[in-house]
């Protein structure tokens, strides 16, 4: 019931965005909007979207499809992707015509002032139980987003959303074998075009991690958002669900990101969480240094006092914003053996970096 909102994922992230005032560019979901392939799931699971979208006075919404969003059991038709077709209001994409190039092609390339969005359809080739098995991108795909960019790219902010992994995601025994075919071509000629971010979803995971490209050694961070509303997500994966919203800065040098996170407990709604075996409540990505490197800087700073205020030291290196989880880890774990204690983790925002080594 919606009026127990504690428990109610939806009503009580309206009220979170509406408390806190959070507004978005775009909405962004990967996918997996119902539980295999059920009607009543789909045309509910929109409508939610839709629902935060306009709370969140975004400008537009846009999904790709999972794979529960395709019928490949033919449980409700004898065409696979005929439910998803039919959702309309919007469904994936509230352009026309770019909807139907997504619809032909599997993908499509969203251009928008300052930011591209290249949307993935790695459930495309889902006709059937056996093809529904993996994630999947043609080569021919492959080579269309190659060509484009080759004759569109420029320094915008390039965001690639897809339902599926491109590269491995076996972590907490999920298994290896629903991978995208073709999905290390793909984040390959992502890298060489300088993509910024791959958003996907399916894994009930949130994870973020970097992939390193051959052709040019260009980082390309990969976010797995893990699910907003999974009620098994528990018992699956021992992750809840979460919700974000991501910033992202880029210049003409490099491209920076945050994401602050949210988490669903049950009776207790929304709530920025930060026990050890969550996603980061704030976290980034683009760091492109060391992080012995940034240790040094911070014990500079400190020098011979016993407490600094944890902002001043963030605003002589922003870097440290932009850090993945388990950078942030790394530098925490540094900062101890050279005696530095941060007064909470960085994921909490801390106040003061205190200086054990001088004496009271």
């Amino acid at each position: 019931m919606r009026t127990d909102i504690n428990n109610h994922p939806v009503e009580s992230i309206l009220r979170l965005i509406r408390n806190e005032g959070i507004k978005a560019d775009m909405t962004v979901c990967p996918g997996d909007f119902t539980n295999k392939s059920d009607v009543q799931g789909f045309i509910s699971g929109w409508d939610f979207s839709l629902e935060i979208s306009r709370e969140l006075k975004s400008n537009e919404i846009v999904a790709t499809l999972g794979n529960h969003d395709v019928d490949a059991y033919d449980s409700f038709s004898n065409y696979s992707l005929d439910i998803a077709k039919g959702i309309r209001k919007g469904f994936p994409i509230g352009n026309e015509q770019e909807c139907d190039t997504f619809w032909s092609k599997g993908c499509v390339f969203l251009e928008r002032q300052g930011f591209r969005i290249l949307v993935l359809n790695s459930s495309h080739y889902h006709h059937n139980r056996i093809s529904a098995g993996k994630g999947k991108v043609g080569k021919d795909l492959i080579d269309y987003v190659d060509q484009y960019m080759t004759k569109n790219g420029n320094n915008k902010i390039s965001i690639a959303l897809a339902h599926h992994h491109p590269v491995n995601h076996s972590r907490l025994d999920l298994g290896e074998d629903d991978i995208i075919i073709n999905g290390s071509d793909l984040v390959e000629v992502l890298g060489k075009h300088e993509f910024d971010l791959f958003i996907h979803g399916h894994k009930h995971d949130p994870f973020l991690r970097y992939y390193n490209c051959l052709e040019n050694n260009n980082r390309l961070p990969i976010f797995s958002s893990g699910s907003f509303s999974a009620t098994t997500n528990l018992s699956w994966t021992s992750q809840r669900n979460t919700f974000h919203t991501i910033q992202i800065f880029k210049d003409e040098k490099r491209c920076n990101g945050s994401i602050k996170t949210w988490t669903f407990i049950p009776k207790r709604g929304w709530q920025v969480n930060n026990d050890d075996n969550g996603f980061h409540a704030n976290t980034g990505f683009g760091f492109r240094g060391e992080i012995t490197d940034l240790k040094s800087k911070i014990s500079s700073i400190v020098g011979k006092r016993k407490i600094v205020d944890w902002k001043d030291v963030i605003e002589k290196i922003p870097d440290i914003k932009f850090l993945i989880p388990s950078e942030s880890i790394a530098l925490e774990e540094m900062l101890k053996k050279d005696k530095l204690l941060l007064s909470g983790k960085l994921s909490e925002n801390p106040d003061i970096i205190s200086n054990v080594k001088i004496e009271k």
